[in-house]
């Protein structure tokens, strides 16, 4: 909420005081102290979390830098464990640079005023310095825990009767590291050990002798006492080349000068002599020292963090056992080894190699080597999967592609399979190189799906693709077209090619086909079209062979038709009738033509047969075959049924009252007879323009009577139970059989003209009628005969006992318009 500095006072409310300017600087001063006040207290408070945790004085004896103690240092605050992580309060006496008692003077005042009413829960100490200051100054650091590090001497002497205090000694065991030393170097004669001449190298020449005592038979020994390194340098350069060197402690290099740092005297010493250098510190490993076990600062951090842990847990310093031997690292410098020549395989296992070449399996690059490795690891991952995944996507797309250019029920390619092959032909090619297509439909195959049905019919459609894969070679590609449709396509090098395919397609169906145990006997309508491969267009090519196939089935579905223009021609004209058949029949353009059926022994008119005529508007009169045929093919038979009947129907009631009882004789086609609404449809014609069905004669073929036997006696049924009845056309040219005159209880049948055009010739054809007019006699079926042309055709048909004739002789198809003056004349 923003507060306005000079709100306007309400009128109810008393008015405030107003403060001088002088009252108001007292008010800010008081303010400033007060703030300053709680800000130093707030920045002399420890926050409370980490005044609840443990607090450890850490005093190190020398000063930041030294790398004995600073690798101490970084050990002890590891810290390591499971316990809380206590607060460091690191402190440095700089003792080795400054060792006069005024500098300590300096430090005790320091720690006093810098740690006044600060209370440690443990000190710990480096070096003996560290550890005698904190034993002197009881008035500091109480009875606080102590646990010390790098005590070169005894400690009894500097702790006196503490009892809260442990630690680790520096006692180094150099036994190990020259016998590992003269293991790498067989050939030593002369071991020189370069001391400081104080108490510190008196400790350390007697750690040397101790360590040879426990060696029998080493070489001999020679001890260097000096105080500065200059007083050496002379005599370096003399040394035999058997000479192993160990430079122990911190050197000065002049006189007055401070010592150098533990790792830097065996530096100082491998810069002015080729022989191996040996140390006792970790850190000199890689600063000229060749290695072996060596005192290793870290290491004694970690240990004296550990003692650390069980003091601050409570446990008493007296169950906590000094540690006698510094901790140890066998660590040796890959480059020196190298340069004297050293065997590595020689190395104690576990060795440590410093300065060793860069590689990434060293262990400092042990993190980034495993990064590296989880890197290509996924990158490696990224790339299989996006190979999978690629390949994957191809198989899926190969599948998808023969999904969609292959037939599934055949495994042949399909029309989109033959569009890719006919674009992938190559256009260049030889001049004589032709390009032919064969596309061949199964004759009467709803025949047999009408039959066995169309599980039969597949295996059929499998087989006949089996029987053209095992015919056809490598140069055909073949396809399933459509349903009982397939292509051949086929690369023809020269004119014997085009022969070839020809006896193909002879060769093809000669033998049946064996489904199901049964021999099935195929046969199929070829239209070849072929075209120069450098002239390939495949639309045209396709049509052109679909073409000739649709001339091979007109003419009975048989043999091998090439196509030439005429098909062309003929197609053209099919699909104009085939375009304009609709309006005709919807419009009336089917007209009805009546022949005669004479019945030569009461000398009269025994029916008339309907017969469609149309008169195109472009093509003019169209034969019946033709626009019947269209009809069939674009479904519109029923509609063309249905008009003829009509027509036929309404134009022969005036011969209803013709003393003759002349009948209408009506062709309906298959698909009539299988529709299942036909008599329906037929009653309600009759019903509407008033035809007795008793006068009405259906005629039917014999082809249509061979499909579904069941289906077609009870559409039969049906019509003759309306009264209608039912004639067998052309008689004698299919398969004719005594079977279904008597299944099927037909009323009359028709002899083809085909036996009366030879019949005054031929007594094969007369026996045949005088065999037929006898069966029917037999039967009781009235019989007409079709195609009369002579007198003396009628003649020889009375004689054999014919007694219903139709043709010529009598009269041609004439229009309704004719009929009717007939009727009137009581013909």
């Amino acid at each position: 909420m923003r507060l306005d500095p000079s709100p306007t006072p309400s009128p109810s409310s008393s008015p405030l005081p107003v403060l001088k300017p002088r009252a108001w600087r007292w008010l800010t001063c008081l303010w400033l102290a007060c703030a300053c006040g709680f800000a130093t207290a707030a920045a002399a408070a420890p926050p409370a979390a980490e005044s609840a945790r443990p607090q450890v004085l850490v005093l190190l004896s020398y000063h930041p830098g030294f790398s004995w103690e600073e690798r101490i240092l970084d050990g002890l605050r590891e810290w390591g464990g499971a316990g809380e992580r206590p607060v460091f309060h690191v402190e440095w006496m700089d003792a080795k640079r400054h060792p006069d008692a005024a500098q300590r003077q300096r430090l005790t005042d320091y720690l006093g005023g810098k740690y006044a009413g600060q209370r440690f829960d443990l000190v710990a100490t480096v070096d003996d310095d560290a550890l005698a200051f904190v034993m002197q100054h009881a008035a500091l650091f109480g009875d606080t825990p102590v646990v010390f590090s790098g005590l070169n001497a005894a400690p009894e002497p500097i702790i006196g009767t503490r009892t809260n205090v442990t630690g680790i000694l520096e006692r180094f065991d150099l036994t190990r590291t020259l016998d590992i030393a003269l293991k790498l170097h067989p050939h030593t004669r002369r071991l020189l050990f370069i001391t400081p001449d104080d108490d510190n190298g008196a400790a350390l020449r007697d750690t040397v002798d101790a360590a040879l005592a426990r060696l029998p038979g080493h070489p001999g020994a020679e001890h260097w006492r000096t105080a500065w390194l200059e007083q050496v340098a002379p005599r370096l350069p003399r040394l035999p080349g058997d000479t192993l060197v160990f430079a122990l402690g911190s050197l000065p290099v002049r006189a007055g000068e401070l010592p150098l740092e533990p790792e830097f005297v065996p530096a100082w010493l491998r810069a002015r002599t080729g022989l191996p250098v040996y140390s006792d510190l970790d850190t000199a490993v890689g600063h000229g020292a060749i290695g072996g076990y060596m005192n290793s600062g870290l290491e004694t951090g970690r240990q004296q963090a550990a003692m650390a842990r069980r003091l601050l847990a409570g446990e008493a310093a007296a169950g906590i056992p000094l540690v006698r031997e510094t901790p140890l690292a066998l660590l040796f410098d890959t480059a020196e080894l190298r340069r004297l020549g050293v065997d590595m395989r020689a190395l104690p296992a576990g060795s440590t190699l410093v300065n060793a070449p860069p590689s990434i399996f060293a262990r400092e690059y042990r993190a980034q080597l495993l990064a590296i490795v989880v890197v290509v690891l996924m990158l490696l991952l990224v790339v299989v999967g996006l190979v999978v995944r690629n390949r994957m996507q191809a198989a899926r797309q190969r599948a998808l592609h023969h999904q969609a250019t292959h037939d599934e029920l055949t495994g042949l390619r399909n029309r989109n399979g033959l569009a890719e092959r006919l674009q992938a032909l190559p256009q260049a090619a030889a001049e004589d190189e032709r390009v032919a297509l064969v596309m061949l439909g199964l004759n009467r195959f709803k025949l047999v799906n009408d039959t066995y049905g169309h599980a039969f019919g597949d295996k059929v459609l499998v087989a006949v693709a089996g029987r053209l894969r095992q015919c056809c070679g490598e140069r055909e590609t073949l396809v399933r077209f459509s349903g009982d449709a397939f292509v051949i396509m086929a690369r023809l090098p020269d004119a014997a090619g085009l022969q070839r395919l020809h006896a193909l397609c002879d060769a093809l169906f000669q033998q049946p086909f064996l489904i199901n145990g049964r021999r099935i006997p195929i046969t199929a309508a070829f239209g070849l079209s072929s075209v120069p491969l450098h002239g390939l267009v495949p639309g045209s090519l396709l049509r052109e062979a679909d073409a000739a196939m649709y001339e091979a089935k007109r003419n009975r579905g048989a043999g091998l038709v090439v196509f030439d223009r005429g098909i062309h021609e003929r197609a053209a004209r099919q699909f104009r009738i085939e375009a304009g058949l609709p309006e005709a029949i919807e419009h009336g353009q089917i007209e009805v033509h009546y022949q005669p059926i004479h019945d030569i022994q009461r000398g009269c008119v025994a029916g008339y047969e309907a017969l469609a005529r149309w008169r195109h508007p472009e093509l003019g009169w169209i034969p019946p075959p033709e626009f019947v045929r269209a009809a069939v093919e674009t479904g519109h038979v029923g509609a063309l049924t249905r008009c003829i009947l009509r027509s036929a129907c309404r134009a022969f009631l005036p011969h209803l009252g013709n003393p003759c009882s002349p009948y209408l004789a009506v062709n309906v086609s298959v698909s009539d007879i299988y529709a299942s609404d036909f008599p329906a449809q037929l009653a309600q014609v009759l019903a509407e323009v008033g035809m007795p069905p008793q006068r009405l004669v259906l005629e039917v073929t014999e082809d249509m009577l061979l499909g579904d036997q069941q289906h077609v006696a009870a559409v039969l049924e049906q019509l003759r139970g309306q009264g209608v009845r039912i004639a067998i056309d052309d008689f004698g040219t299919g398969y004719s059989s005594m079977g279904y005159l008597s299944s099927y209880q037909v009323n009359l049948i028709k002899i083809d003209q085909s036996f009366v055009r030879r019949l005054l010739d031929s007594p094969s054809d007369r026996k045949i009628v005088r065999a037929i007019v006898s069966m029917a006699g037999d039967l009781e079926l009235d019989v007409v005969v079709e195609g009369v042309e002579t007198e003396a055709q009628i003649e020889l048909l009375q004689e054999l006992g014919c007694r219903l004739l139709q043709g010529y002789v009598f009269s041609r198809p004439r229009p309704a318009a004719e009929w009717a003056a007939d009727a009137l004349a009581g013909c």
